[in-house]
């Protein structure tokens, strides 16, 4: 079972709209990361993504360097660096100078890449992506111990290299993000974290049981899992299934009109039955999570507890939902629905 120790965060995919400056979106998204630092919220994570006109997730270390500044003390994180995209040595040396400037409030995902087009993309060798995984991350903890070392591996050969080890020893606090249960059992015996999530409570389950069946190693840091999901909060659940019902029409009529290259645009966009329909439907597949922050709370808290995670991570960035929303969202979130989850586990744990 978890710990009884619940926290919250933010995990920013950076899906976009692409008709957008660039710059504009990134101020409004720090500024939401920001506020969440303020709200009181434990975790801010960022994705890495390539490649996909629909993101702005190359350089989620940029973005936590402007963050590092402009925070206090929420936790902020990647999830997940594609280890098969970088050099270790190299995003050693990233990750050391971004737990430095965090003051120690530095977390690190590592990911296998779930796109291996991105891997592909750089004339990387995608399906060699697990070996690559491994010894990267076996070089990278080498790095990390502030000493000269040498190292002789498959990929990788250096001799006499020095990284600044990071401020937190002997390093930042490492997660998996990923759902293959021999992954995440690898995971739990290494001592790192794990993230999971934009699936139904039963596909991920497996996965957790995998990672917490293992016993971690002497020394490794509390364990925790994340569940990742999509929230959307407004004062009543009838003004969160109106909102998102209007946005699936108008998004339908955005793609018909501005294709943008999608795959699988729709000939016309959705009626208003339709629309109700993908709603009740994302909702039931547990895509979305929405309502008001009551709903909101006992979806979480059961998810929770059904999969046993210790972690909550809301994308608030949903699709055309605007800055004003979006701030509702966030502020429900943190003063509302997660005080409210805690209650709820509290009392089932009594």
């Amino acid at each position: 079972m978890t710990d009884n120790v619940y926290e919250f965060g933010l995990f920013d995919i950076m899906q976009v709209d692409p008709t957008r400056p660039t710059a504009e979106i990134f101020s409004e998204r720090l500024a939401h990361h920001q506020e969440a630092d303020r709200l009181g919220l434990d975790y801010v994570f960022l994705a890495e993504r390539h490649f996909m006109p629909l993101y702005r997730a190359a350089s989620p270390g940029l973005l936590l360097a402007s963050l590092a500044a402009t925070t206090e003390r929420i936790r902020l994180g990647t999830l997940a660096y594609t280890l098969a995209l970088h050099h270790p040595i190299l995003l050693a040396e990233e990750i050391s100078t971004l737990d430095h400037l965090t003051g120690g409030r530095l977390e690190v995902g590592l990911g296998l890449g779930h796109r291996p087009q991105e891997i592909d993309g750089l004339g990387y060798p995608s399906e060699h992506r697990q070996p690559i995984f491994l010894e990267n991350l076996m070089m990278m903890r080498q790095a990390w111990e502030g000493q000269p070392f040498k190292f002789d591996g498959a990929l990788h050969h250096v001799d006499n290299v020095y990284v600044d080890p990071t401020l937190q020893r002997p390093h930042p606090p490492l997660w998996f993000a990923g759902g293959d249960p021999q992954i995440t059992a690898w995971a739990g015996r290494n001592g790192l974290s794990l993230a999971v999530g934009f699936a139904q409570d039963e596909q991920l389950t497996g996965s957790v049981e995998a990672f917490r069946g293992q016993e971690a190693p002497e020394g490794a840091p509390r364990r925790r899992v994340a569940l990742m999901r999509h929230i959307y909060v407004a004062d009543s659940s009838e003004e969160a299934r109106e909102e998102i019902i209007t946005d699936l029409i108008n998004l339908g009529h955005e793609l018909v009109a501005n294709p943008r290259g999608l795959p699988n645009v729709p000939e016309r966009p959705p009626t208003r039955e339709e629309a109700e329909a993908q709603y009740e439907d994302q909702k039931q597949r547990q895509i979305v999570v929405s309502g008001d922050a009551e709903e909101v709370a006992d979806a979480i808290a059961t998810s929770l507890e059904t999969i046993n995670a210790n972690v909550f991570l809301a994308n608030i960035h949903l699709t055309l939902v605007d800055d004003e929303r979006i701030r509702r969202t966030l502020r429900l979130y943190a003063e509302e629905v997660a005080p409210l989850v805690k209650e709820r586990l509290a009392r089932a744990s009594d």
